[in-house]
């Protein structure tokens, strides 16, 4: 009984784990270069839920996007546009929000 106990006390204490962002904003701030955004290009993801960075790779933008998960912003999607498909597709300016 004891260790049925136990285990079960085992399993419950894995179940409340704590959880990481695989790349937090805090790693990404301090080792990555890149500018801040006060909106993410396009509007897909409103100031509310999301915030964007930007940076330039030779020709290429690279868009980074974070959410918050569990009070932590965390990496969740990278988009690559060459440097002239990036500014035809949103062109050279956006509205601030």
């Amino acid at each position: 009984m004891r260790v049925l106990v136990a285990l079960l006390l085992l399993l419950a204490g894995a179940a409340r784990a704590e959880k990481a962002c695989f790349l937090s904003y805090a790693g990404f701030e301090e080792k990555v270069p890149h500018l801040d955004l006060d909106a993410c290009p396009g509007g897909a993801a409103k100031p509310e839920e999301a915030f964007c960075r930007i940076a330039l790779a030779g020709a290429d933008v690279l868009i980074y996007e974070f959410r918050e998960v569990d009070g932590e912003p965390c990496l969740a999607k990278v988009d690559r546009y060459g440097f002239n498909e990036f500014v035809a597709r949103f062109g050279i300016n956006y509205a601030k929000p």
